[in-house]
């Protein structure tokens, strides 16, 4: 490896440490108020919100990746341009484009990375999130139901327990009203039940057994008696969270392989798949951001030191990520209605971005880096 090699990896690979840090810290932020108010209002235990914040960074993180590595190149050669030390390698004749060597060689490795959290981390994180909510949601559900007592901590609902099977944890003689639906109000009287979560639907029942409903329709004034041997009452979970958690997510959760599935299943009944379709793109797509970030970030900052011009430079990367992603938001929304096309669009940011890269690379060796005209010789000090 040479020594330009070596001091660009260095100078780079530190900020993008920290920087990925800071970024993440920031995206989490926006979750810290719902997450304190789980542990202060709810009662959430240190270790069940650590596992919710383990599980969030995953699917973070493809979006911190990139970020960090743009603002690592701006700021690492930065540094460089300031301190006078590109312009020695420029009149050691070393130009734009070996200069962009070793920032594309990260920016292969990055992308190598975020693909890797794309295609497997992140939907795991994501199963994770789904699996620890709904632990915390049983828990919170079990700790709130008391025997002898009226239980009023379900939003349209009370509910009247006589006792709890200790051994399995069933309820015993259970008394409810459900107000839920204000033209059908229910009374449900029951033997027994116990609480069923459903991963899959994304839902908590409790399951009740041997008993009678008593429903009045307040629209046609009618009166109807149901008895069952089995009745199942699901729970929304963003009234049960307060909906201070969004554990849906379902394509997102989804393997690549159960998505490939279910697209082929989905078309081959007629119906839509451009939803699924976008998620599953979006995952081998966007990792290459950081090819564009990287080439975008060294030519950004490759600016005169006396001309000031250098800081402006920041100025135009945070402007060039607010476009790349508000594009992505564009191209989604294009793609979800022309899904013939929906790889093309999720293709196109990157393509932009790229060339736009590429143009301005090519500009700079041809000499307006420095301000000046300059056929460059190549050294490549191995």
């Amino acid at each position: 490896m040479s020594i330009i090699k070596r001091y660009f990896f260095r100078e780079i690979l530190l900020p993008f440490v920290y920087t990925l840090a800071v970024v993440i810290f920031i995206l989490l932020l926006g979750q810290l108020f719902k997450i304190v108010n789980l542990v202060v209002s709810d009662g959430v235990r240190v270790w069940d919100v650590m596992r919710l914040v383990l599980s969030m960074i995953p699917q973070m993180m493809t979006m911190a990746l990139p970020i960090s590595f743009f603002l690592a190149v701006l700021v690492g050669v930065g540094r460089m341009v300031g301190d006078g030390e590109v312009i020695a390698m420029n009149a050691a004749g070393i130009s734009p484009y070996r200069l962009s060597v070793p920032v594309l060689q990260l920016s292969v490795v990055c992308t190598l990375i975020t693909l890797l959290t794309s295609l497997f981390l992140a939907p795991w994180g994501i199963r994770q999130l789904r699996k620890a909510t709904f632990d915390i949601l049983r828990e919170k559900v079990t700790l709130t139901l008391h025997p002898e007592r009226l239980n009023l901590d379900f939003p349209g609902m009370v509910i009247y327990l006589n006792g709890i099977n200790q051994k399995n944890g069933e309820f015993e003689k259970i008394f409810i009203e459900d107000h839920r639906k204000k033209d059908n109000q229910q009374t449900i009287t029951a033997q027994r039940g116990k609480l069923v979560s459903h991963l899959q639907t994304s839902s908590l029942s409790l399951q009740l057994e041997d008993g009678t409903i008593h429903e009045y329709d307040q629209k046609r004034e009618s009166y109807r008696l149901t008895d069952f041997s089995q009745y199942n009452i699901n729970f929304a979970l963003s009234d049960l969270l307060g909906e201070k958690l969004h554990v849906g997510f379902k394509d997102k959760a989804r393997s690549n392989s159960e998505l490939i599935r279910n697209i082929a299943q989905v078309k081959s009944r007629g119906g839509d798949t451009s939803g699924t379709e976008a998620t599953l793109y979006e995952r081998f797509t966007q990792p290459f951001s950081c090819i564009a970030f990287g080439l975008l970030g060294l030519v950004l900052v490759l600016v005169p030191v006396r001309s000031g011009a250098r800081f402006k430079g920041f100025i135009f990367g945070l402007i060039i990520l607010l476009a790349y992603y508000v594009m992505g938001m564009v191209v989604r929304f294009m793609a979800e209605n022309q899904p013939s096309l929906a790889i093309f669009f999720f293709c196109l940011p990157n393509i932009v971005f790229i060339l736009l890269g590429g143009v301005l690379l090519k500009i700079k060796q041809n000499g307006t880096v420095f301000g000046y005209q300059r056929k460059y010789r190549f050294s490549f000090l191995d």
